[in-house]
């Protein structure tokens, strides 16, 4: 791994010298030499790609992963022990998104005129803030311990996010955090990010004070399992419920100077047209395309209308309150350019142009989200990845489906080149003696009823066997399921029919990090997990001895913009929909579901799958042709179907 590391970094080196050496026209910029990695569990893959990368001297090396776990696991055990090898110091940076930063403007304008009131939820961190504020060096919200985590309305006001930031304009600009941290970034040889920083950053760098990162010669993405999704997300188009509170809430703060008056009198108006552009959106949390079937259209199209006008009154009186202002003074300027950002990403979403798809979503009373989502992220790989970079490293333990690299090439729009090009390196672990893999005999075929859990014969199925399996192994269990409604149904019956086991849910009360420390900490605890949980838990040892995996996790088909790439698909082949997307989907998200047992070359135990799909026809009545693409590009469990055999494994261990 480290020398296909190594060998793209040269040539993406070699590339970029010989393009400045000619001109260095944009134009005729080479694109980013790509080497695709799969690295198994155990096989050093965080070594296997910062050694080379520092080695190269092409810094700033930028590294951008999925989860902060991975960010601190590389900051604080990977970096060090690469530092031991290359025996020369790394200057790293761990950076984050603008919000996670205190904004110290944000923060004077609040000690001048603390809030009226402050939420149960937050009146901890405000007691905290002052001391903290006082001596934190970085801004950054985690110091701040639990009152770090979560969303909080009060962090909302002081957070250091773009939309009300004025750059060099800020009396602040000096001591800023960000600042800082922009300094720190530019001089370091390592810089750390998560996905969603990357590609903000990418997007934002058009803007006065949107770029944190520096320009780069080598991107390595880890984790780019998802890179699809996450291009996806990273380059929709946005509105929230959310976004509109606290742009009222930020209008409403510069109400009360002389000037101000018509402001006072326009913004309730644009306030009760937002109120009722909500109230016709149903009341059911879901997704809602823009589909007449599923929307009142025509009335949400009134509505949205009366919210534009209403809104236009204040921008233009926000307009009229820039031109009295004196010069340099943005506060205005800022809140008309928020306002204008809302109207264009509103349009946007309700035009829903083509190669887009837009949808309404309701997760709870009082939050909705507005977006448009691009079908096909090619061109957003290639314009912000692609020819971002001199070489660009995508890795994770998952990046095969059952036809090797060519699903990942399918979706980002790589070469036939770069896709042979492409490098697995298997785990080292003796997966046919520390584990197996276990399809009850005699499951029934899970098909979509009761409310989108399943038959009743496989649920009566599935929960005996989960009980059995479970009580085998005597907790020490994660049961992954693929929807809340699936978990929710099967809960009470597995805590009735196993007192003795201590169940944790995933989404009550305790965070991920909290509720995978009390797992690992309490004997006989047996875990309930939704989507996060089949990816980036790690319990090795003795936490963990048994993995289910109650279906196999086809996206819903239901989702507006997996529909549409679907449909986009069937139009090019019948069929091709299911085999170039569905399928390739779900294999990568079972191997990440599977890959949760075997963390170490110790770790022993069972993944019971209770989906008889995954087995050929010749081997179950339900069984699936597909099923053999599937089961050869995951780990090589010893396949079995005796409830003898397994219960007796799982006692031993």
């Amino acid at each position: 791994m480290a020398e296909a590391v190594a060998d793209a970094i040269a040539e993406g080196t070699s590339q970029g010298r010989a393009w400045k050496e000619a001109g260095g026209d944009k134009e005729s910029k080479p694109p980013a030499v790509i080497q695709a990695i799969e690295a198994g569990t155990g096989t050093g893959k965080s070594l296997g790609y910062l050694i080379p990368a520092l080695a190269s001297g092409r810094a700033p090396v930028i590294v951008a992963t999925r989860t902060k776990n991975l960010q601190r696991q590389l900051l604080e055990e990977d970096l060090p022990r690469a530092i031991g090898i290359l025996g020369r110091p790394v200057k790293a940076v761990l950076a984050k998104g603008r919000s996670n930063y205190l904004c110290l403007a944000a923060w004077e304008q609040a000690q001048v005129h603390p809030p009226s009131e402050v939420s149960k939820g937050d009146y901890g961190m405000w007691m905290a803030l002052p001391q903290w504020a006082e001596r934190t060096t970085t801004g950054d919200r985690e110091e701040l311990g639990h009152f770090g985590e979560g969303e909080s309305p009060l962090w909302d006001k002081l957070n250091a996010r773009a939309e009300r930031c004025t750059g060099r304009q800020c009396p602040r600009y000096a001591d800023c955090h960000l600042v800082k941290l922009r300094q720190e970034v530019a001089e370091a040889d390592l810089v750390i990010v998560n996905h969603a920083l990357l590609l903000a950053d990418r997007k934002l760098r058009e803007s006065a004070f949107g770029q944190v990162l520096p320009d780069a010669p080598v991107l390595i993405l880890d984790e780019a399992h998802d890179l699809e999704e996450q291009l996806t997300e990273g380059f929709a188009e946005t509105w929230s419920s959310r976004a509109m509170r606290m742009l009222f809430t930020d209008l409403e703060a510069a109400l009360g100077s002389e000037e101000s008056g018509e402001l006072e009198a326009r913004l309730p108006v644009w306030e009760e047209a937002w109120e009722l552009l909500l109230g016709k959106l149903p009341p059911d949390n879901g997704t809602y395309p823009l589909d007449p079937a599923k929307l009142a259209l025509a009335e949400l199209a009134d509505a949205v209308g009366a919210w534009v006008e209403a809104g236009n009154g204040v921008l233009g009186t926000l307009k009229g309150l820039m031109s009295k202002t004196e010069e340099g003074d943005l506060s205005w300027a800022k809140l008309a350019e928020r306002c204008g950002q809302a109207f264009n990403r509103m349009e946007q979403i309700f035009a829903q142009p083509e190669g887009w798809v837009s949808t309404i979503t309701r997760e709870s009373a009082h939050v909705i989200h507005f977006k448009s989502n691009p079908i096909d992220v090619r061109a957003f790989f290639h314009q912000h990845l692609r020819m971002g970079f001199e070489s660009l490293v995508m890795t994770s333990a998952t990046l095969r489906d059952g036809k090797g690299f060519n699903g990942l090439g399918l979706r980002l729009g790589l070469s036939h080149e770069e896709v042979d090009r492409g490098l697995a390196v298997d785990s080292p672990f003796d997966f046919e003696e520390q584990a197996m893999l276990f399809v009850p005999p005699g499951l029934p075929e899970r098909r979509a009823a009761m409310g989108g859990v399943g038959d009743p014969a496989w649920i009566e199925a599935s929960l005996d066997a989960i009980t059995r399996l479970i009580a085998a192994s005597r907790g020490r269990a994660l049961v992954l399921f693929t929807s809340r409604k699936m978990l929710s149904a099967f809960r009470p019956r597995l805590e009735s029919a196993l007192p003795q086991i201590t169940f944790f849910v995933q989404g009550e009360q305790l965070t991920r990090n909290q509720l995978l420390t009390r797992f690992r900490t309490t004997p006989d605890a047996a875990l309930l997990g939704l989507a996060s949980f089949w990816q980036g838990v790690d319990l090795p040892g003795d936490a963990l001895r048994l993995v289910v995996v109650t279906a196999l996790p086809f996206a819903p088909p239901d989702d507006p913009v997996l529909a549409a790439r679907i449909r986009e698909a069937d139009a090019k082949q019948d069929g091709l929909g299911f085999r170039g997307i569905q399928l390739p989907q779900m294999t990568l998200k079972l191997k990440q579901g599977l890959g949760r047992l075997i963390r170490t070359r110790s770790d022993k135990g069972v993944v019971a799958l209770l989906d008889p799909r995954i087995l050929l026809p010749r081997e179950d009545p339900n069984g699936k042709r597909y099923a053999a693409q599937v089961r050869a590009s995951l780990p090589p469990f010893p396949l079995v179907r005796d409830w003898e055999r397994v219960e007796a494994f799982l006692r031993a261990l």
